[in-house]
């Protein structure tokens, strides 16, 4: 009953200032909406658990190079075989990798993307088929060609047939059988695009005569595996199981498990988020400071509207109204101010998420949950509630101070009350200036960070450059048969108008494809655990030339490089100068681990040119040492082709995909890109972060300014009478001017200094996600308190300058 009594009076004083309210209200809808905004992408992608049984248990397992210190987070199957049989502390562990479909038969040829899985991977996860079951053991078997279907897939290309099951599709030309439909709700691994198909790992349990299945070598790294604890299990025991594991494997196999001889339990969801997660807690951090600022302006505003109700407070404790009631009554009005700047925050949030989408990197999972539900609700009124109370805090505790004689005496001059809420709003607007002076320190640093990133060579010329890819099934396409095609498609795509020539490479820079692969020189025996490694990539004819990679020495591929020639090989510059220092490469022999067959059985590839450095994993990092491969001599499928063109690159997409439908028919063309685009993607997380904390950091600075010119303006309005009796005695319209910008100025400088002090320890969060710029950079710091003092000095002018037009016989009058 009170607490309505508070509310009606409350919502009658607030009609009573509506411009009052409406600044209020707008300052906290920009600090709540933000803060909104960022946790329901923290929310979705971060806080929320996967959508299984007890996934708190999921964990991915990982190799530990005991050796050097790294981490290899993929597995070959045998090691796989081998944890799964081995292990004590789990009710569960699965493997699966990427992997493409062609699916042909139902309509036109489709390419689909797809997992290959162990046969438990649905009961790891604790997830089951809505339409028929699960895979079985025995189908992860040579010949037992399975395959589950994505609830979309089975929609859009078989009707939502429920006799699907049991029926048999082709996936690159062979027969799989429909043993299950998933739910629509489900998508694991969660990429961007989704999972369309899932299929047992028969098919790498085969391979042509006389050759190795893939899950039968042990150094074929390409595996992710998870797996899930026993109830009860601690994390830290099964790390120590697993370890005992990978040391026996190592002893028992070391040629291959030497560098892989302890291992990394990790919760899943920490796996598939990566370096997300820092990011997003930094946006989080940073909207916060800016929703603190907002609060210091209201209650800056409040503290100027309680002088004028000095008054009334005492009018109200004259007739017995207890120091509580006041401050509930002040805060009844504060929470319903923040509560309406919520409900304008709320609908700022629906609209900016679209925004945040659409800047955010496409690889970060979850994403397209994002949405307005009741946890975001939820927290938007927890927020505004708190937000309430800390901005009418001091407002209200000023109204409980009041001098009750006094005010009444002085129709409510209270000069010592406005000396204490004077230093109040000081010290309020002395906290903006620091956490503004932080925020930009963070966006300023992030700014320089990427400004270099985007000047950095990558090593090719990505003006002009279309690329796209095509799977040749192996049912379908023998190794040469596979050769055949590409030489092919080269010609016949050259020789289309608006093409300058074309070329195949695999993997493609920054495409976050790379092989890692071992190697001996010839001359130099080497055993094979301790054999070198370097990056290995696939190109054709003119590839170098297409791409723009510069040619240092040699020669690079030619049409001549054919399955019968010689094996050659073409290395980069870090390749010569990490391997060969002080020698001449050309000429020198290298036999790459290509097979799980022995060393001596693989013959050694000539090095006949060297090429630049190329930024093939992203562009932060230093050149990896590569060397290439002609694919005509080790042909491996999936293989990206690349158009040089002389008109704009998408434009000849259409004309690209008619080619390949002219050699065949049933071979799909996908991840039809751009060069720049690959470019682009390579640095859109620098870029998201930066937009993003920019954003915050200047709405913080538009803040701050207007919360120090709300304080200089107070301050002016409240020594008119001094300035008039000044300037009545000859003192210069200067000379006031002087003291009012010095007293911005000395908020300011605090601000500055103490913000400065701050951002010395909050900017070293930044150092993983900066490139080329200190955490402390001297010039960045330097730029951000000019910046802010430039700010100050503004939002001081205005009160100054209105300060020397005070008329000293008005002045001395109203005396």
């Amino acid at each position: 009953m009170i607490f309505a009594q508070d509310l009606r009076h409350g919502l009658r004083m607030l009609a009573k200032a509506p411009g009052f309210n409406l600044a209020a209200v707008l300052t906290l809808a920009l600090g709540i909406g933000a803060n909104t905004a960022i946790f329901s992408v923290v929310d979705a992608v971060v806080l929320r658990p996967l959508p299984f049984p007890r996934s708190n248990q999921l964990v991915a397992v990982e190799s530990v190079d005991t050796i050097h210190g790294g981490i290899d987070s993929s597995a070959s199957y045998p090691d796989f075989f081998d944890w799964r049989s081995q292990n004590r502390v789990f009710s569960g562990m699965t493997a699966f990798h990427d992997t493409q479909f062609t699916l042909t038969g139902v309509h036109q040829a489709e390419h689909l993307g797809g997992e290959v899985v162990s046969s438990n991977f649905f009961s790891t996860l604790g997830a089951a088929p809505a339409l028929g079951r699960g895979f079985l053991p025995e189908e992860e078997k040579p010949g037992h060609h399975r395959v589950i279907l994505s609830h979309r897939l089975w929609q859009s290309d078989f009707g939502a047939d429920p006799g699907i099951i049991g029926r048999s599709i082709m996936l690159n030309g062979q027969g799989y059988t429909v043993v299950g439909v998933m739910p629509a709700e489900f998508q694991f691994p969660p990429e961007t695009p989704p999972v369309e198909l899932w299929a047992t790992i028969s098919a790498d349990a085969e391979a042509p005569a006389g050759d190795t299945p893939m899950t039968a070598q042990r150094g074929a790294h390409w595996l992710s595996v998870m797996a899930r604890l026993s109830p009860g299990m601690p994390l830290e025991r099964a790390q120590a199981d697993m370890g005992r594991i990978a040391a026996n494997l190592a002893k028992q196999y070391p040629d291959s498990n030497v560098d892989c001889a302890g291992a990394r339990l990790e919760p899943e969801l920490e796996r598939l988020l990566g370096n997300v997660t820092p990011l997003l807690w930094i946006l989080f951090a940073a909207v916060g400071c800016v929703l603190l600022i907002a609060c210091a302006n209201v209650a800056n505003l409040l503290l100027a509207r309680a002088l004028g109700r000095e008054k009334e407070m005492a009018i109200r404790a004259a007739l017995g109204a207890s120091g509580g009631r006041v401050v509930r009554q002040l805060l009844t009005e504060s929470v319903t101010l923040s509560l309406a700047g919520g409900a304008v925050g709320l609908l700022l949030a629906a609209w900016s998420i679209s925004g945040v989408l659409h800047l955010a990197p496409q690889d970060v999972p979850r994403m397209g949950q994002i949405r307005i539900d009741g946890a975001v609700f939820l927290f938007t009124l927890l927020v505004a509630v708190a937000t309430g109370l800390v901005f009418g805090l001091a407002p209200a505790l000023h109204g409980v101070k009041t001098n009750l004689v006094g005010t009444l005496k002085e129709s409510g001059r209270g000069l010592s009350q406005g000396v204490r809420q004077n230093r109040m709003r000081s010290v309020l607007v002395v906290t903006e200036m620091a956490l503004a002076v932080a925020l930009l320190a963070c966006a300023g640093l992030l700014i320089r960070s990427f400004a270099r990133l985007e000047r950095v060579n990558p090593g090719f010329n990505a003006r002009n450059l279309l690329t796209f890819r095509v799977s040749l099934p192996d049912a379908r396409y023998t190794n040469e048969q596979q050769v055949a095609f590409y030489d092919t498609l080269r010609r016949r795509l050259a020789a289309l108008p608006g093409v300058r020539a074309a070329g195949v490479l695999w993997p493609l820079p920054l495409s976050h494809s790379h092989i890692d692969l071992t190697f001996s020189v010839v001359g130099h025996p080497t055993a094979r655990a301790d054999q070198p490694d370097a990056d290995i990539r696939f190109a054709g004819p003119g590839t170098f030339r297409i791409m723009g990679i510069p040619l240092e020495e040699g020669r690079e591929f030619t049409e001549q490089d054919s399955r019968n020639a010689a094996p050659v090989a073409v290395v980069n510059q870090a390749f010569v100068e990490k391997f060969f220092p002080g020698q001449d490469p050309i000429g020198q022999r290298i036999v790459p681990d290509v097979s799980d067959h022995h060393v001596d059985q693989v013959p050694p590839y000539e090095v006949i040119g060297v090429v630049g450095n190329v930024k093939s994993r992203n562009l932060s990092d230093a050149a990896p040492a590569e060397f290439y491969l002609p694919y005509s001599q080790v042909m491996i499928s999936g293989l990206t082709t690349e158009v040089r063109t002389a008109v704009a690159p998408q434009a000849l997409a259409s004309a690209v995909r008619g080619v390949v439908a002219s050699i065949d028919p049933d071979i799909p063309v996908y991840d039809v890109e751009t060069m720049e685009q690959y470019v682009g993607a390579a640095v859109a997380q620098p870029r998201f972060s930066m937009l993003l904390l920019s954003l915050f950091a200047g709405l913080a600075l538009v803040l701050t300014a207007l919360g120090l010119y709300g304080v200089i303006s107070y301050a002016v309005a409240q020594q008119t009478h001094e300035f008039g009796v000044r300037m009545a005695l000859g003192a210069a319209p200067g000379d006031v001017r002087r003291q009012v910008l010095m007293g911005g100025a000395r908020l300011a400088l605090a601000g500055i200094v103490i913000g400065l002090a701050g951002a010395l320890g909050v900017t070293r969060l930044l150092h993983a996600m900066l490139f080329g710029v200190s955490a402390s950079d001297p010039a960045t710091f330097a730029a951000v308190a000019a910046a802010l003092a430039a700010v100050a000095l503004a939002a001081s002018y205005l009160p100054a300058r209105r300060a020397t037009r005070v008329d000293p016989v008005v002045a001395l009058r109203q005396e």
